[in-house]
């Protein structure tokens, strides 16, 4: 698994962990967690990736229906296997000898932004790419 792609699932999964949704959409955020650690597990880098890209589809949005408006934090089991997910990422760059990623705050959310080139991170690039619509 390359560091982008590792440095990526990190941000989106710090921020999962904050996200507050209508309670019908933890399910499916729960489901690519978990997707995401067998992936790892697996060293399934293609899944892996998928579930990342996935994942961060599944966040808040910023339209919702008046009946969706009452949302949720994720549930504690929900949020104890993101952090495993977590450390166990940090754990993998600092097996390979690396820096463990040091998040810095960009306008409420946590993300590094910065892809290991020095060029901006997957996640800003789609962001560009998609004309800065989250």
């Amino acid at each position: 698994m390359d560091d982008e792609i590792r440095a990526e699932a990190l941000d989106v999964l710090r921020e999962a962990s904050e996200w507050r949704l209508a309670a019908g959409r933890w399910p499916e955020v729960e489901r690519l967690v978990h997707a995401m650690s067998r992936a790892l597990s697996a060293g399934d880098a293609a899944a892996f990736r998928r579930g990342v890209y996935d994942l961060e589809a599944a966040g808040p949005r910023r339209a919702v229906r008046a009946e969706q408006a009452a949302v949720l934090p994720a549930q504690a089991p929900l949020r104890e296997r993101i952090n495993t997910l977590v450390h166990c990422l940090d754990d993998a760059r600092a097996a390979a000898g690396e820096a463990p990623d040091v998040p810095e705050q960009t306008g409420g959310r946590t993300e590094s932004g910065v892809a290991r080139d020095g060029g901006p991170s997957l996640r800003r690039r789609r962001w560009a790419w998609r004309g800065g619509r989250p």
